[in-house]
C-alpha cells in the first residue's frame, strides 16, 4: 500500500484542505453564533483561551511537519511508501 501523505506536500492536497476548512468553520460558527450556541449549550472562547489552543496546534503541526521531514531524509520515499 503506498503512503500519499508522506510524498505530498502540506497545502497540495486540496480535498483534505477543504475538509479541514470547512470543518474549521463549522466549529467556529457552533462556538460563535448566537443561536447555536443556544441549540448547542456552548459559550464563546476568550481570545486567551483561542491563542492557547491555536499555538498548541501550530506546535502539533510543526512537529508532525519536522518528522515527516525527517524521515523522507532518512528512510527515501521508496522505503517509507514499503513500510506502510
Amino acid at each position: 500500500m503506498q503512503n500519499r501523505g508522506l510524498g505530498c506536500g502540506l497545502f497540495q492536497n486540496g480535498m483534505l484542505l477543504l475538509t479541514v476548512s470547512i470543518s474549521f468553520l463549522v466549529q467556529l460558527a457552533l462556538i460563535y453564533v448566537p443561536f447555536m450556541q443556544a441549540i448547542f449549550q456552548t459559550e464563546a472562547l476568550r481570545a486567551k483561551d483561542l491563542s492557547i489552543l491555536l499555538c498548541l496546534a501550530g506546535t502539533s503541526m510543526a512537529l508532525h511537519e519536522a518528522r515527516r521531514r525527517w524521515e523522507r531524509r532518512v528512510f527515501g520515499m521508496g522505503d517509507i511508501a514499503e513500510m506502510a
